[in-house]
């Protein structure tokens, strides 16, 4: 029997569904009754509906809630058939009307995603474009695309579908140098985030044969970029650009200092490809040899450092500004699908670092939302809906391969239209996590979150690489696709089930990169959930509002996965919450917690994840280098630090406001006062939230 869903689309008749349904609205109502007695009433009520449908081919998804409602009435459970009843007139209501969203989540809507300003049924069929199972999947917060394609898909402009590329890595000469801001340049106008590596440019002071005798050095060129970067607009925003040199680049410690003092370079984040020999280098507290040769001149540039004192410096530079990043470089090329292609070789990494890229390579992006595959949340009953999960999971594969054969031409140059062409990459990835640990009952980084993210993660990979090889049964693998390359993989050995791999073996895989965690700041903002890997920030955080009087109004706002979870449990207090809530915010978490999930999700992740980890201010630079080291040990790929009150930090409500030394990346300083102040609304920064700055105002970030 097929049931009929509101937008004309048939599906399978699913008994497990029902009884989901049947069960929220039971405990809403009755959350003390015994569970088998919540079991048994839940079956009961789905065989009448399978029974009193099971002779016809066809049911519409009214009729089976209609039977639904009459049964709970004939049984005498009244009040959980009312409570069945507002289920199904919210749901009606968010088909009409759109999410249910605040001011700030309205604002970034408007004027990130609906700029058309249309109603949101039209919006919804403009990002799905004819897709009725993304339409659905997006109106019901399951899924949803990054924002480039929410921003341009269906729009008739010069503009591209994916949030980030990486250049070419600039060669050591000016006409390279500068070809690479041109590229910049034009890419951002597309709105797209770019990252490039400088390490192939020559060194400070070494010889040049031009009338300047010797170069500026690497490191100079950053303003070339940043400034391109401030320059070219995107839709009311800046550029967003990333970074990177070698650790044995000679002016490694110039990159390192670039922005601890009043720098140029505002707009770009930096990090630092980290090899295993350098931190094999750090733990022996052995020397540790900068080296470039000249090409054009055959000049050896070599410095000898302890390692240990470089490291020191990193980690004293992250304490103090939050920059710079570590790339953890060896576990970056050699983890994920294509590590043995021979014509595979990454240069760079995208902006906020979760999608490292090819020359000219870019990634479409979209996440699950996993939160919401937790049946019975908030009660002890709570467990992960994995099969729908697996089969939302192939439906977000499908979506962004529509996107990526929709936006092939729409790519800024040649080179990434032939990139997305031979290597068709997506990044498919997941939000939500931490919320979905709060809704299950258990602590961010326990044991019990581990084993649920070791499980969620191998559905999550296995789906989408089953879904992939569909789609290359039906359409053909990417062109540069080598099964014996593929197989040898260590990342594909370790984590593909036989089945899947036996699928691939026959067919092939219609994608060489496929999952992600991206920061989703500003999605997550506006869906009121955790975003991609990061804790919760806080328990609640400050709004500002303006009153009847004129004046500034500032009040708690409590974050909606704990108003949720104090509404269902009846906690008025914040304070009354339990520890495993409490001992799970971003400042208070235990680091080594926080980076086993991260870990956990990476063994899954074949591209990257973006993290930063929040400190307290108490936190020390010995600390930090512990972390780092850590991190390694676990076999991040990468991460940053935020440290709570040091000199990037700007505005954070928390702790009510605070004078800062530097602007935020992404914030422009204003004469109105002496705080940071958003660059696209002029309102000061009041949160930072999920490794993000955030403005509470319009929803500003630069990890939009």
């Amino acid at each position: 029997m097929y049931v009929i869903k509101r937008d004309g689309y048939k599906e399978v008749f699913d008994r497990a569904k029902i009884e989901s349904v049947i069960m929220k609205s039971i405990n809403e109502v009755s959350p003390t009754m015994e569970n088998e007695d919540k079991l048994w009433l839940a079956d009961a009520i789905t065989c009448t509906v399978e029974l009193r449908t099971s002779y016809k081919a066809e049911v519409s998804i009214e009729d089976i809630q209609d039977l639904i409602e009459e049964d709970l009435m004939d049984r005498g459970h009244s009040k959980i058939a009312k409570a069945f009843i507002l289920y199904r007139q919210n749901r009606n209501e968010v088909r009409q009307k759109g999410w249910q969203m605040d001011d700030l989540q309205q604002s970034i809507f408007d004027k990130k995603y609906n700029s058309e300003d249309v109603k949101f049924d039209k919006w919804l069929d403009r990002v799905s474009n004819g897709n009725p199972k993304i339409r659905k999947l997006i109106r019901d917060k399951k899924f949803i695309f990054a924002g480039r394609i929410l921003a341009h898909r269906g729009v008739n402009k010069k503009v591209t579908y994916s949030n980030c590329y990486v250049m070419g890595e600039p060669e050591d000469n000016l006409e390279s140098i500068f070809d690479t801001a041109k590229d910049l340049a034009r890419t951002y106008s597309y709105g797209g985030g770019c990252g490039t590596d400088i390490s192939l440019l020559r060194p400070k002071n070494s010889k040049v044969n031009n009338s300047a005798e010797e170069t500026s050095g690497a490191v100079s060129f950053m303003e070339l970029y940043d400034l391109t970067t401030k320059l070219i607009g995107q839709n009311g925003r800046r550029g967003a650009l990333m970074l990177s040199i070698s650790d044995k680049h000679p002016d490694l410690l110039e990159f390192i200092d670039i922005k601890t003092c009043e720098s140029a370079i505002t707009k770009a984040n930096i990090s630092v490809k980290v090899s295993d020999g350098f931190m094999d280098a750090v733990r022996s507290e052995s020397e540790w040899k900068l080296s470039f040769t000249v090409i054009d001149t055959g000049e050896v540039i070599e410095k000898t450092y302890q390692a240990i004192d470089i490291y020191h410096k990193m980690c004293m530079t992250n304490w103090d500004w939050a920059e710079i990043g570590f790339l953890f470089w060896d576990r970056i090329t050699g983890w994920h699908l294509m590590s043995e292609h021979p014509d595979h070789h990454y240069v760079g990494v995208n902006p906020c670092a979760e999608e490292p890229l090819m020359k000219d390579g870019s990634c479409l992006l979209g996440s699950m939302n996993v939160s919401k595959y937790v049946l019975y949340p908030f009660t002890p009953q709570a467990k992960f809906d994995y099969e729908k999960f697996g089969g939302d999971v192939r439906t977000g594969v499908i979506g962004l391969n529509e996107v990526l054969d929709e936006g092939m031409s729409r790519h800024p140059l040649q080179g990434q239209r032939d990139n997305a062409r031979d290597w068709r990459q997506i990044g498919l990835g997941a939000m939500g996590i931490a919320d979905m640990f709060i809704k299950m009952g258990i602590a961010y980084g326990s044991r019990e979150s581990i084993d649920l993210s070791e499980k969620v993660g191998i559905v999550l990979l296995n789906e989408a690489l089953m879904q992939s090889s569909i789609l290359a049964k039906e359409s053909g693998s990417f062109p540069m696709y080598n099964e014996s390359a593929l197989f040898s993989s260590p990342f594909f050995q370790e984590n593909v089930t036989e089945e899947v791999k036996n699928h691939i073996a026959r067919y092939g895989l219609r994608n060489s990169q496929i999952l992600t965690i991206a920061p989703n700041g500003s999605i997550s903002t506006m869906w009121g959930i955790s975003g991609g890997i990061e804790s919760i920030f806080d328990i609640s955080y400050t709004r500002k509002t303006e009153s009847l009087f004129g004046e500034d109004v500032y009040f708690e706002v409590v974050t909606p996965i704990i108003k949720q979870y104090m509404e269902v449990h009846g906690i008025v207090k914040t304070e009354d919450l339990p520890s495993f809530i409490l001992e799970s915010t971003a400042h208070k978490l235990d680091y080594k917690k926080r980076i086993m999930v991260q870990a956990t999700w990476q063994k899954r992740i074949d591209a990257s994840i973006s993290s930063t980890i929040n400190l307290p201010k108490s936190a020390t630079v010995f600390d930090v280098e512990e972390l780092y080291l850590y991190a390694h040990e676990m076999k991040l790929k990468g991460l940053t630090v935020f440290r709570d009150g040091c000199k990037k930090m700007g505005i954070l409500t928390t702790g009510g406001k605070k004078e800062t030394d530097a602007p935020v990346v992404g914030i422009k300083e204003t004469n109105k006062n002496k705080y940071n102040t958003c660059g696209e609304c002029g309102e000061p920064i009041e949160v930072i939230t999920n490794g993000c700055v955030i403005c509470m105002n319009c929803g500003a970030s630069p990890c939009a």
